[in-house]
Order: C-alpha cells, then structure tokens, then sequence
C-alpha cells in the first residue's frame, strides 16, 4: 500500500482535471459558472439564490450517497461518486464565500 498523503495529494490533482471537464460540460457557452446549480435551485425551490443553490449542490451529492449506501465499498462506480462529492464540497465552499461576501460578512 502506497503513502497516505501522497496518495491524497495525487487525487487532488485528478480531482482538478475532473473538475475542468465537468465546468466545461455543464458551464458549455454560458457565461453564468454556477448554471447547473442555479437551473436546479430554480426547478426545485423557484429561486435561485446562492442558499438555494447550495441546497441543491448538497441534492446532489445526497444522489451520490446514496448511490454509495446501496452498493458498498466495492461498488462498480463508487470510485466516481466519492469524486464527484469531493468536487462538489469545492463548489459548495465556493459558494459559502460568494454568500458572505454577499452579506458582508466575509472574514
């Protein structure tokens, strides 16, 4: 078995490249970053402000946990789920500093 903290600081660096494919998927030509968010906050909640957003990131990552309750450690794709949960903690903390910028409140 491999260094534990090389092995984190390795996934992080795929985890960036993950990130970028799946921003340029979804974001496509819009200039709006969080559109996939903002879409499904809209859909879920009818608004689409930043706490809503949030809560829809966080719908988002719940599909992925439950996807990794049912099929267990060795599940064909849970090595993807516990990714895209990761890069949605990133996206969720980007939206965390965004709402306190927004309220001012950005120490």
């Amino acid at each position: 078995m491999g260094n534990f903290s090389d092995f984190v600081i390795e996934q992080f660096g795929r985890l960036q490249n993950k990130f970028r494919q799946k921003h340029t998927q979804y974001k496509g030509s819009d200039a709006d970053e969080l559109a996939n968010f903002r879409v499904g906050a809209l859909l879920k909640y009818g608004k689409a402000d930043m706490a809503h957003m949030y809560e829809t990131a966080k719908d988002y990552c719940r599909k992925h946990v439950a996807y990794i309750e049912t099929h267990g450690i060795n599940g064909m794709t849970v090595e993807d789920s516990l990714e895209d949960i990761a890069v949605y903690a990133m996206i969720m903390l980007y939206m965390r500093k965004c709402s306190k910028q927004d309220s001012g409140n950005d120490k």
